[in-house]
């Protein structure tokens, strides 16, 4: 079988890096999935990740790096190009059909994801987890439900049209506690507070903390700091968004 040239390979694990980047995963695993990658297509790939770039150097002919966000996460991309990897290195997948979806998906900036209506869901249903662990009245877990759906749904569509970060977050954080102070003045419920607490659960960086101390464990000490100090400014928003509109109203 004939390999693929430096410059394409080069190329296809760019793309894969970049990808992996912006789905939220690990420095670590990233540059150990692209060297296999790189195995796999017949050549020797050395990589190097941090949160904003992807460094390549294919058997110390060309090198090249690619620039990237740090973005949020998105645990289906990941698993997608790990399967497609590993049916790569089992010959399931030929070197030509991995490098045509890894364009598809760089080029279409998406892969398989779940429709809106079933995320805004999900994040009703983690809205009223919290609920259980306080025995509250069934009412509240409702109350909890179209809250946290609601803050949800504020959050991905002002992340997809506001070009300033945290925003979103802030915005989402105000109209939760808003909600819940509403709530309580028209009587529906007896404390806000336990509303506010759960309708944020869907948008804490629980993910992003858990790799952030993945990164350190691992020694990647670059990557794991900036990934926490994005987590506490996520953090941080939905804090000061509550704080606001507590205070206001």
């Amino acid at each position: 079988m004939r390999k693929m040239s430096y410059q394409r390979v080069s190329e296809v694990c760019l793309e894969t890096g970049y990808l992996l980047i912006n789905g939220g995963a690990e420095s670590y695993r990233i540059e150990d999935t692209i060297s296999r990658i790189g195995y796999s297509l017949g050549h020797r790939v050395n990589c190097y990740v941090t949160v904003t770039a992807v460094f390549i150097e294919v058997d110390g002919e060309t090198s090249k790096f690619i620039k990237s966000n740090l973005g949020g996460t998105n645990l289906q991309m990941i698993d997608d190009i790990n399967t497609m990897s590993r049916k790569l290195a089992s010959h399931v997948m030929t070197p030509k059909e991995f490098a045509h979806e890894i364009d598809k998906i760089y080029r279409d900036k998406h892969t398989t994801d779940f429709p809106f209506y079933l995320k805004a869901f999900g994040a009703g249903l983690v809205s009223m987890a919290p609920m259980l662990i306080s025995t509250m009245p069934v009412h509240y877990f409702i109350y909890c439900f179209i809250v946290g759906l609601i803050g949800y749904a504020i959050s991905y569509y002002l992340s997809k049209i506001s070009p300033l970060p945290y925003v979103d977050l802030f915005i989402s954080g105000f109209t939760i506690a808003l909600l819940g102070i509403i709530l309580k003045d028209i009587h529906l419920v007896n404390n806000y507070h336990n509303i506010i607490i759960g309708a944020v659960m869907p948008l804490v960086p629980g993910v992003a903390i858990t790799n952030a101390f993945r990164e350190l464990v691992m020694r990647h000490a670059l990557s794991g700091a900036v990934k926490i100090l994005d987590a506490v400014l996520v953090a941080t928003s939905i804090g000061f968004g509550i704080a606001t509109a507590l205070i206001i109203f």
